[in-house]
């Protein structure tokens, strides 16, 4: 790379400018390929397909202006900046996040009818600032065959769009703050290891040369054969296939309690076996062992008579989990205890040996930011007539979640995040029961939904991550809070625009979506269930989450008493997810194989082969884009595998 690119601004205008203009493509992308066709590129795992082709497709076009345009080639941090906002944006639109909340907004008025009673039990309690209500703006959007670009259609949706738009505005603004508050404490002093930057570095880094590595070609190879075979057979169904995906269903439903585990799906995703490699040995071990455990409760449970809804009944691994990453961010949050206070000692001017000169905003001002997020949130949800107790309730929650996740992530790096059950609206009526909750409350609590109801799509570890992209990246660490920022107020109206754009021609009620309609429609639903049959507070759920936070503090005990104690316990909280009983397979060869090199070959073998399962997820990822982007111009489904 020339000199005048090596010094070019890594957050420069055009970077800025090219990934704004690329979030409303990509947000349409999403949500034509996602609502036609059932395709979500928002996966649960840490990094998303889509940004992974961007990222190698400007990789390529540098290579080409390297030899025709020199002075126009992208410097790293361009690239890492442009990849960030994309992967941002994608997070956000995501089907276990914000796809869902345009339809989750006007269905509790679209599917009243005499026998649920909603226009009685759910409208009067439900802010209608916040809604689309009239029956003849939203019938093209259930419908289709309607253009939704008429004056009162887009008036209509202009209002709840700008406010959905500030909240999640104010939670990046939130995310942003507390990733500037522990930056240093986890990247500088504890030097975590961010292993899920492994995957942009390598591929945009020229010094880790990855596209002249014959072993990654190796792995890019192997993973296109099996998905160009796929792709054939969706076209010639005589051509031979390897599937990725088996239905262990028709198995075993019908031999209780076999059947009493979650997802029967087996699942070998190539981006998943790649992503386990780059997790410690220990981690991948404790993930499998622990998906183990979990299913043997749901069995034996079942086998007992102890539960009739492993979803969200006895034993309620779930909330076990959320006990488990509580345990841990507390013991994070004890430890750092004396960084804390300097970061406080210095937001307040008194002598400090921090220096926050180089961080991405001031400690005052991350403070400060913070305190205002929250006070725009409690401000909204108050306004929408959730109690202030309720609303900060709420956002402890949340935040709480997204940085035990944001400090799991840098420090290990597991392959998904999808911790369900354990947001808000599923706490907090277990806490203080319903009857201490407002209706107008417990209407937000609910309508708030598409943002608790999954975290593996949670913005928050990309705030974190993005400054530590910022080091290889030399990119200018004051700009990047005000780039995520910008990221969300752009993506969350694209997301509205895209919703209104695709389903008033194809109708939501048409839609291919398996998630999406059942995620929004959990919000009259749950709602009306709470309204009609309040409760006090759920000692079961509680003691639950008591369970996994002494489990967890059990495990971290061992595992800092004994140093070769083979179970870590950051599986534990996380291994119960839905997607590692589909993945356990996966993990477990994965597994196999990393401890097979590192006892014959050590670290040195490691490095040789990391390339591979680095091919493996480049393959999937620029493979899937191609397939699902082509499937959306000649409107076939080509799903990601």
């Amino acid at each position: 790379m020339n000199e005048a690119v090596s010094k070019r601004p890594g957050v420069s205008f055009r970077a800025v400018l090219i990934g704004a203009l690329g979030i409303p493509l990509n947000t349409y992308w999403m949500t034509l390929t996602y609502w036609r066709f059932g395709n979500d590129a928002g996966t649960p795992y840490p990094i998303y397909y889509n940004c992974i082709f961007y990222l190698f497709a400007l990789g390529g076009l540098n290579t080409i202006l390297r030899r025709r345009k020199p002075e126009w080639v992208f410097s790293l941090g361009e690239l890492l900046t442009i990849y960030v906002m994309l992967s941002v944006a994608t997070a956000w639109c995501g089907v276990d996040l914000l796809m869902p909340l345009p339809e989750a907004i006007c269905n509790a008025f679209w599917f009243a009818s005499p026998g649920n009673r909603w226009a009685d039990i759910l409208w009067p309690n439900l802010p209608q600032w916040l809604m689309v209500s009239d029956l003849e703006i939203i019938a093209g959007f259930f419908e289709g065959e309607t253009s939704p670009y008429r004056a009162s259609i887009l008036l209509a949706w202009a209002g709840p769009a700008l406010w959905w738009t500030a909240i999640a505005t104010a939670l990046m603004l939130a995310y942003v703050s507390l990733s500037s508050i522990f930056r240093r404490r986890w990247a500088d002093e504890e030097k975590l290891l961010f292993p899920i930057t492994i995957v942009p570095l390598h591929i945009a880094e020229e010094r880790h040369r990855l596209s002249k590595s014959k072993v990654m070609w190796i792995g890019f190879g192997l993973v296109a054969i099996f998905e160009g075979l796929a792709t054939l057979h969706g076209f010639f169904p005589a051509i031979p296939v390897i599937p990725f995906y088996f239905d262990m269903g028709p198995w075993i439903d019908q031999f209780p309690p076999w059947n009493a585990y979650r997802w029967k799906g087996i699942h070998f995703w190539p981006i998943f076996i790649g992503l386990s490699y780059l997790m410690p040995l220990d981690l991948a071990f404790s993930l499998w062992f622990f998906n183990l455990f979990w299913k043997a409760q749901l069995i034996i449970s079942t086998h007992f008579a102890w539960t009739t809804n492993t979803a969200s009944g006895f034993p309620y691994i779930d909330m076990q989990s959320f006990g488990g990453l509580i345990a841990l961010l507390a013991s994070v949050l004890w430890l750092d205890r004396h960084y804390l206070l300097q970061v406080l000692r210095r937001t307040l001017g008194l002598r400090s040996p921090l220096d926050d000169s180089n961080e991405p905003m001031s400690y005052r001002g991350a403070i400060l930011a913070l305190a205002v997020a929250i006070g725009f949130l409690a401000y909204a949800f108050g306004r929408a007539g959730m109690s202030a107790w309720i609303s900060l309730a709420w956002i402890a929650n949340l935040l709480l979640i997204g940085l035990a996740l944001t400090r799991i992530r840098a420090q290990l790096g597991p392959p998904h995040f999808e911790q369900v059950g354990m947001g808000p609206s599923n706490l907090l009526p277990a806490i203080f029961g319903t009857t201490a909750i407002t209706s107008t409350g417990q209407a937000m609590l609910w309508l708030s939904y598409p943002f608790t109801m999954h975290h593996a799509q949670n913005p928050h570890p990309w705030a974190l991550e993005t400054y530590k992209l910022s080091e290889a990246g030399r990119m200018e660490r004051r700009r990047l809070p005000w780039v995520l920022l910008l990221t969300t107020v752009i993506v969350v109206p694209s997301l509205f625009w895209a919703a209104l754009h695709v389903l008033y021609n194809i109708g939501a009620r048409a839609g291919a979506d398996p998630f999406a309609s059942g995620h929004a429609r959990q919000v009259p639903l749950q709602l009306a269930s709470m309204l009609e049959n309040p409760t006090g507070t759920n000692t079961s759920l509680l003691g639950a989450v008591g369970v996994g936070f002494v489990g967890t503090a059990v495990l971290m005990a061992l595992k800092l008493r004994f140093y070769a104690w083979p179970l870590h316990p950051v599986a534990f909280p996380i291994a119960s997810a839905w997607v590692m009983d589909s993945a356990l397979p996966a993990v477990f060869i994965t597994w196999l194989v990393k401890a097979v090199v590192m006892r014959y070959g050590g670290l040195r073998l490691y490095r040789a082969t990391l390339p591979f399962f680095l091919g493996m997820i480049l393959s999937s990822s620029v493979i899937a884009f191609i397939r699902m982007t082509i499937g959306a111009i000649l409107d076939i489904d080509m799903p990601f595998l």
